[in-house]
């Protein structure tokens, strides 16, 4: 208990742990987390409007996405997200020329005039869907063009949905409306966007830097070989040492949850609350994420002996924030580092689509804490190896290649 009150101390009383909640509550500032009683949801009343859903409506797909494709390529600059980052793609003559056999089949519209008339104004609005072009057909095409264009584009099959948008209705609205009141008792959708925006944007990357920082202390301030000659146990140094990190990180976060959720109680005191939301929430969606960041950097700086554990989290960390770009509002993928569900006040939370896929949400929790505990176990192997002599005591990313260089075949 001794060691982990002092690992604990060290932490907090460090400046990077300062900075650290300073990161957490501007960034969380800057996404509006902290003004939640500003969108106050109301019950949905006949006549009214009540928003829009995406549906899968061929009569409006179909000439939505025709007009893109023909506005791209009139211009020859197709944009695509092949691994989450942006990239514009321009086609050379032959692919140009397989793009208007596309679009050709789509409106019936010689191929050769397509590519004539690409470039004059106006030519495009008076293209439309030919009237004997099936719907599956139509997705084998756009799903043609998105191989064409090496994949990620608004033209792959499972992107069409977003061209059509029909109106909500009140029975639809009040549905949501009931939803979001009975299952997520008011404050358990705010407590699951605050969830939303502190893991993808902060705590699945800044525990890292924390951790890093606390591994390499002892290295800087020459006391790594006094600590490998104690008889503390390596298991029980590591242990104290990574929950008190754990713990640092979770309690400013839990009390920036109940700040950004306790202006809220106010405004909905006549309806059955759920106060114990953000605890719940923050335990159960954002701890992984912490673990998972904070074991990524025990692991690669005991292992190396360099900060490496930073670009590792963060190339992680920036492939999985635009990897999902398309899947903002519900991302749950078994593999994803920060699950998402940006679903706000103006869409009642869409509390039941977080229902149809909490058991995904739960198998990737639970798969990144498991791979968090393993990476924990793996550090404590290497440390007392080190600690036993194997290693020579250290063992870094120089060593390695300088070892290599000795002995060239």
């Amino acid at each position: 208990m001794m060691l982990f009150i002092k690992e604990l101390k060290k932490v907090v009383c460090s400046l990077p742990y300062i900075l650290l909640i300073a990161a957490l509550a501007i960034g969380l500032s800057s996404q509006g987390v902290f003004r939640f009683k500003n969108d106050k949801i109301e019950e949905p009343q006949p006549g009214g409007s009540y928003g829009t859903k995406s549906a899968e409506v061929p009569e409006l797909i179909m000439p939505g996405a025709l007009h893109d494709l023909w506005y791209d390529f009139s211009a020859n600059e197709y944009i695509t997200y092949p691994i989450g980052f942006i990239k514009s793609v321009r086609l050379n003559e032959d692919e140009q020329a397989l793009t208007a056999e596309i679009l050709s089949e789509i409106t019936d519209i010689d191929a050769q005039t397509l590519l004539s008339n690409r470039e004059q104004d106006g030519f495009g609005q008076s293209l439309a869907v030919c009237s004997d072009i099936t719907y599956d057909r139509f997705k084998e095409l756009m799903q043609q063009t998105d191989h064409l264009l090496g994949g990620g584009s608004q033209y792959a099959p499972d992107s069409l949905i977003h061209y059509a948008s029909i109106p909500l209705s009140y029975e639809e609205a009040k549905a949501q409306y009931d939803l979001f009141v009975s299952h997520d008792q008011i404050t358990g959708g705010y407590a699951r966007l605050f969830s939303d925006y502190a893991g993808v944007m902060l705590l699945s990357i800044l525990p890292v830097f924390l951790a890093v920082i606390l591994c390499t202390k002892d290295r800087r301030s020459k006391m790594q070989d006094l600590i490998y000659t104690k008889r503390v146990p390596g298991a029980k140094l590591l242990l104290s040492r990574y929950i008190a990190l754990i713990i640092a990180i979770l309690l400013p976060v839990i009390f920036l949850a109940y700040l950004s959720n306790m202006p809220l109680w106010a405004h909905y005191s006549t309806l059955s609350l759920d106060y114990l939301a953000p605890l719940k929430y923050v335990i159960g969606w954002l701890l992984p994420s912490i673990m998972m960041a904070a074991s990524v950097g025990f692991f690669f700086t005991e292992l190396t002996g360099t900060p490496l554990a930073i670009a590792v989290q963060g190339f992680w960390w920036l492939l999985d924030l635009n990897m999902g770009f398309k899947t903002v509002q519900s991302g749950y993928a078994l593999l994803r580092l920060s699950p998402r569900h940006n679903a706000g006040p103006n869409t009642w939370f869409r509390t039941q689509d977080y229902l149809d896929h909490f058991q995904d949400l739960l198998q990737n929790r639970l798969l990144f804490t498991g791979i968090s505990i393993l990476l924990l176990c793996l550090t404590i192997l290497l440390y007392e190896a080190k600690r036993k002599g194997k290693l020579n005591g250290h063992l870094s990313i120089k060593t390695v290649f300088s070892h290599f260089n000795h002995h060239k075949i």
